[in-house]
Formats: structure tokens, sequence, C-alpha cells
């Protein structure tokens, strides 16, 4: 599996327009488009986006929003919503004959364990998820790439490779018993090596605090490779955060490991913005009856997973989440420490998704890179 910064053919994000979508976001998911397309416009900068919508409605509004972005392309393919990092495929490449081939890995998508959280009272993102599941195979097939189905319940935000053998999770996620009940950690490694090509995984403990319920601690949330050798680390400095303690445990277990190829990880510790909490105002915003239709329920005062590390890695850029007010000075700070971390041959700009992460995921999360091959 190749590592994010490696060349694309482009992104591919899902718009949020759906029957699904005032259960899911406030004010009937406007906000949240808007959201989407500004980070569309921010990625189309540096390399193409294709835009998958709903047909008919949806996607003759999604084209109207970006009928002055040539580098948006709307593709008509049905969709639950638009967390394409987590429904779509996983891209894997092999090199023949010094030329570059690119498959998809299409994952056992359950929409974060549904099924599990459903029997066991937990709540689950959403009631039903074939349209995404259908979506994840499609943008395989109708890009003529070979589809590899993999017997394993999991998102795309749950695993991060450095394309040179090494891919790290968190025991939080992929330990869930909501995912893959009938396997221990070595089943699991197993079916990852097999299908992604990877030679060691690195098991972090936890993810973000507030990414506890649904999704179960996204590794996209806490640590990513920059490049190989070098990740990113989402940090507090307050040790009365509980964030304080997950990023200590995490930084013990990178420092005490190395990748595939023997060497010792570099950590860039990337501060996380303050605790942001979703407010009554936005938490009213979503329809009242969606926690009894089978959505997850959208509280106030609920802490939300902020961080920095749930950024995307285009062609020669880099697009950040940005929250604003008490997050102004992290804000700076973090665009200031990722383009030092990815250097010069990368120009890194912020986007504000505070409407992405109402939804407890960000920038990452709607994001999907198609690898490119040559």
């Amino acid at each position: 599996m190749p590592g994010e910064f490696e060349p694309h053919v482009g992104c591919w994000m899902g718009w949020p327009e759906s029957d699904d979508s005032k259960y899911l976001w406030r004010e009937g998911g406007e906000p949240a488009r808007q959201a989407y397309a500004n980070v569309a416009k921010a990625i189309s900068q540096f390399e193409p986006l294709f835009m998958i919508a709903n047909p008919g409605e949806p996607a003759a509004n999604a084209r109207k929003v970006f009928a002055e972005s040539p580098n948006v392309t709307v593709v008509e393919i049905p969709i639950n919503d638009g967390w394409t990092r987590d429904w779509g495929p996983s891209c894997i490449a092999r090199d023949v004959d010094g030329k570059r081939e690119v498959a998809g890995v299409h994952w056992d998508y359950d929409c974060y364990g549904a099924p599990g959280k459903i029997a066991q009272g937990r709540p689950a993102m959403m009631p039903n998820w074939d349209k995404d599941v259908a979506a994840g195979r499609a943008l395989l097939t109708t890009n003529g790439l070979p589809v590899f189905e993999a017997p394993l319940h999991l998102e795309g935000g749950s695993i991060h490779s450095d394309g040179q053998g090494t891919m790290v999770v968190t025991e939080e996620c992929l330990l869930d018993p909501s995912r893959n009940p009938h396997l221990d950690k070595a089943g699991i490694e197993n079916i990852l090596k097999e299908y992604l090509g990877l030679e060691k995984i690195i098991w972090l403990w936890r993810g973000m605090e507030g990414d506890t319920e649904v999704v179960n601690g996204h590794v996209d949330n806490m640590c990513c490779f920059i490049r190989p050798g070098v990740v990113a680390l989402a940090w507090s400095d307050n040790v009365d955060d509980p964030q304080h303690e997950v990023g200590v445990r995490n930084l013990e277990i990178l420092n005490s490991t190395t990748d595939a190829r023997g060497r010792k990880l570099e950590v860039v510790k990337v501060h996380c913005p303050p605790p942001l909490f979703r407010t009554y105002k936005e938490a009213a915003g979503v329809d009242p009856e969606h926690i009894t239709k089978g959505y997850c329920p959208r509280l106030p005062g609920v802490r939300m997973p902020a961080t920095y590390i749930n950024h995307y890695a285009a062609n020669g850029g880099v697009v950040v989440p940005q929250f604003g007010g008490t997050a102004a000075e992290t804000d700076r700070l973090a665009i200031e420490t990722l383009q030092k971390a990815y250097g010069p041959d990368y120009k890194v700009v912020g986007v504000k998704s505070r409407e992405v992460l109402l939804n407890a995921g960000n920038i990452h999360c709607i994001t999907q890179q198609h690898v490119a091959g040559w």
C-alpha cells in the first residue's frame, strides 16, 4: 500500500447530499456541503478532484457549486454520505518490469461495526450503508482498477501506510468488539499483511478523545506518516487533559519500535487545539428524529476529536483543518509545524472545517487518494 505522499491521479470525495443528510448534519447538511466544497477547491489547486454525488438533483447542485472550479469533476454514483476515506477503497500497487500497476482493496465496510454496536446496545453511525459499500467498489471498477475483496470489517481512516511495508493502527479501533470479534490481533494482522503487502504493523494504544463512541479511535486523527521514517503525532502538553496521557503512551510505543526497514521513527509533535465541544445551537440543527431513526446521537456539550493530523496530502500540497476561535493560535502553529515537516516541495494550506468535525471527522476522513501508476 503506497504512502499518501506518493503521486496521485487525483482525489475522491463524496458530496453529502442524500436522504440521510438531515439526520447526520445540521441544517439539512448545507453548512457541511459548504465545508466540503471549500476542502475540494483547496485540494483541486494541487490535483484533480472527483466529487462523487448522488444522481439527479444532488449531482446538479454539486455541479453548480463547482461551476468555476475546472479541476473538480462531479461523478454520479449513489452514496449514503460523504465519508469517502472510510467506505472508499485502499489503493495498492506493484512494480512490474519498471511499471507501477495499481489496484484496490475493497473492505467489507459495515459502517464502523454498526451491526455489532446495535447488537450490543451501542450507538451506530446510521441504520443503512448499502450504497456506500457499493460505491467503494464502483470507484475501482469505473476507473478500470482490479478489485480485491478483503474479508475484514475496516475503514480507511483506521490505517496509515508508509509505502515501504509499515502500517500504523490503534488497538482501540481495530480490536473494538464491534468490528471483527471472530479475529484476534494476529488474525487481523495476517489479513492486513496479505492484502496490503505489509511487513510490520505498529499498534498504538488509543486515538483522539471524543472519537470513542462510534468511530473508536481512528489512527488518522492521531498519527500519520509524513514520509518513510517520519510520523506526525497529535500532542497535548496539558497534563490535566486525558489527551496528554494518550499522546505520551503512543509516543512511548513509537519511540520503542522501528519500521519494517529497521529505522527508528522520527516523531513530529503537532499540538492539538484546545478541547472543542458541540454547542447547543449546533446540536439543535440536526433533525430531532435522528436518534429514533437509528442515527448517532449528536448531543450538545460533547467533546469532538479536534486534531490537525486529520489532513490530506495531495500532489505538492497539504490541506489542513482550521478551527478558529480559541484554536486560532494552534491553527497557526499547525500550519507552521506541518510546513516544516513536509518541506519545501509542499505548500501547506488551511481550510475551516468545524462543520465536518461536528460529525466526528475531518479533512482526511472525507478524502481518498487515487494512487497513480506509471
